[in-house]
């Protein structure tokens, strides 16, 4: 039971790196000796002995490191504060007696943060130390309440900044959405109405880490499958030495737009595609355009296998050398920034002997996602 019970704790939270502790924790160190020594200045100046508030602690928590938290942007840190201390100091002045205006003004601070959507917990502090300290004079709320806020906002844009954090968050400029995007957003909004609670995490960061856990979730579920399980093995390929009007009817009569080039030892020297074969096809668009349509329209692009030009022959001498392979036993996995980042949409497999095996195409790919989903279900 005891061990059970050590095991409890500290597990409920993030952890972050060394670097993010030291990294927090130096901003609030920042933010308040800033805030605290221009507060004693402006304070000394103005003939005022109350320079600095309790519950800026709290607030240069929420700022420093939970910098993207809706809790912590300027307006929840400066109007939660201020609208806090106003409604604290009006208790004081309606209610005489401390135990009952102080959770008077925290219910009522916490009502006004929902309607004014400022929502900042140290807020509550303050209108709880303001009825507390039976404060009465509304020009508390001025100076420190607003005062140390601003200060503490300004000190943390510096420092956040400066140390990689963006802040305010709500500055990031959004690029337009996707479709799919859209449709995420939406479905994040009606998950949150049914939710009810108060989340202290923006939409922005929420809809990643739902992306992140859904790519982990596909990794989980992808990562014994190997590529030799869903490539075609019965390829068809080119001979570097294959004549071109070979070469262009095994593309047509098969529908395929690309082709690997394979030596007499079965290893992949090239790719030969549709582009490859065009661009060496001997057909003056100025003067020929209109017999080429003819032909087109008679043949069915048969009379471009005939164009080609005469000086290259053979596929080795047009093929695009440059070819992206994948080994049989890597995890499809691995496909994903090869077709997504890459733009690749064939992909030759070969063995341990650089021998080619088969291909994958992107259809192989989104198949074997799929499949891979229903044997979860």
């Amino acid at each position: 039971m005891k061990k059970k019970l050590l095991l409890y704790f500290g597990q409920v939270q993030t952890n972050v790196s060394p670097q993010e502790r030291f990294r927090a924790a130096g901003g609030a160190f920042f933010g308040l000796v800033s805030t605290m020594l221009i507060g004693r200045y402006v304070g000394g100046v103005m003939g005022v002995s109350d320079w600095a508030m309790a519950s800026l602690g709290a607030s240069a928590l929420l700022v420093f490191v939970l910098p993207s938290s809706p809790m912590a942007q300027p307006w929840a840190v400066i109007g939660g504060n201020v609208m806090s201390a106003l409604i604290g100091i009006s208790c004081v002045n309606f209610v005489d007696n401390p135990m009952v205006s102080a959770p008077i003004a925290v219910g009522l601070s916490i009502l006004g943060m929902f309607v004014m959507r400022c929502l900042h917990p140290p807020a509550a502090a303050v209108a709880m130390l303001t009825a507390l300290g039976s404060v009465n004079h509304f020009e508390y709320a001025l100076f420190p309440v607003m005062t140390d806020s601003v200060l503490l906002i300004l000190a943390a844009v510096i420092y956040n900044n400066l140390t990689g954090k963006v802040y305010p968050y709500f500055l990031i400029p959004q690029p337009l959405l996707s479709p799919s995007e859209v449709s995420q957003a939406k479905e994040i909004d009606a998950v949150l109405s049914r939710y009810n609670q108060v989340i202290d995490i923006n939409k922005e960061d929420l809809a990643k880490l739902i992306g992140e856990v859904e790519m982990r979730a596909y990794e989980y579920k992808l990562k014994d499958i190997k590529c030799s399980e869903i490539m075609t093995a019965d390829v068809r390929f080119l001979e570097v030495f294959t004549p071109l009007d070979t070469a262009w009817k095994t593309l047509r009569d098969n529908h395929i737009k690309a082709l690997p080039v394979i030596d007499r030892n079965r290893r992949v020297v090239g790719i030969l595609t549709l582009e490859d074969l065009l661009k060496n096809a001997d057909i003056n668009l100025h003067k020929n355009f209109g017999q080429l349509v003819k032909e087109v329209v008679r043949s069915g692009l048969k009379g471009i296998g005939k164009s080609l030009k005469t000086d290259p022959e053979t596929v080795g001498q047009i093929m695009t050398k440059k070819v992206r392979v994948i080994t049989e036993n890597r995890n499809v996995m691995d496909l994903v920034g090869i077709f997504h980042s890459q733009g690749h949409h064939h992909l030759p497999v070969i063995d341990s002997q650089q021998a080619l095996v088969g291909i994958i195409t992107q259809s192989d790919f989104v198949a074997a996602i799929e499949k891979s989903l229903q044997r979860s279900h």
